[in-house]
């Protein structure tokens, strides 16, 4: 058995043992998986990345450049899966730091001693990862999280302050929609033609995040 099957068969859930076992899934799997309801990733873009033949190992190395070759044409579809990939990232890595930091269930066995040896020289990179950065990282990722999934900008997914109604329907910040805007006449979303109307205001939206902002702000003293 694998370490990789070994930090699976810990999972609280499907999802969290998903994250583990995708480093060993191959282009067919992975695409199946992304098309699944838990992720909702299009169609098309599952068959550009089964045409790349991109394993699941290979998913949690992309960086947004990567994507972009790929060519998904709208935005959107770019935004959503790179939100997919940060979060099983995210959930992979914890995983394995998780694994190699528990203490032995049986420090006196020789035999399960050698075993987490090996294991943790499959895997080094996570099992000693500079202290500061990971816990910045492990932070930063925590923090990110929190934030409601309609709080964050579809562009920079970012929290918005000034979110816009864009013409197509969706809310945006006004500086990301707007950079966006001045050199296209399409939707970031849908990858449609969008009608050159003015930005509104989506004020409820603003309150309902100001509201979260002092409330966030409050639990965290």
């Amino acid at each position: 058995q694998s370490a990789i099957e070994r930090i699976a068969q810990r999972a609280a859930c499907e999802q969290e043992r998903d994250s583990v076992l995708i480093a060993t899934w191959p282009a067919a799997a992975l695409a199946g998986w992304l098309a699944g309801s838990e992720n909702r990733i299009q169609q098309s873009v599952c068959e550009k990345l089964l045409a790349a033949n991109v394993t699941g190992e290979q998913l949690l190395c992309l960086c947004k450049g990567d994507v972009s070759k790929l060519g998904l044409g709208a935005l959107g579809m770019e935004v959503r899966l790179l939100s997919v990939i940060k979060k099983v990232r995210n959930n992979h890595f914890a995983a394995l730091r998780a694994f190699f930091n528990a203490p032995p269930s049986c420090s006196s066995c020789s035999s399960c001693s050698s075993s987490s040896v090996a294991a943790a020289s499959t895997i080094a990179v996570v099992a000693a990862p500079p202290p500061p950065a990971a816990a910045a990282a492990a932070a930063d990722a925590t923090e990110r999280s929190s934030i409601p999934h309609d709080f964050k900008c579809p562009i920079s997914l970012e929290l918005m302050e000034q979110p816009m109604i864009a013409p197509d329907g969706f809310s945006y910040e006004e500086a990301e929609i707007t950079t966006w805007l001045a050199s296209h006449d399409t939707s970031p979303m849908t990858g449609e033609q969008m009608a050159s109307e003015p930005l509104i205001l989506n004020k409820s939206l603003r309150n309902a995040i100001t509201a979260w902002k002092e409330e966030h702000l409050r639990r965290r003293r």
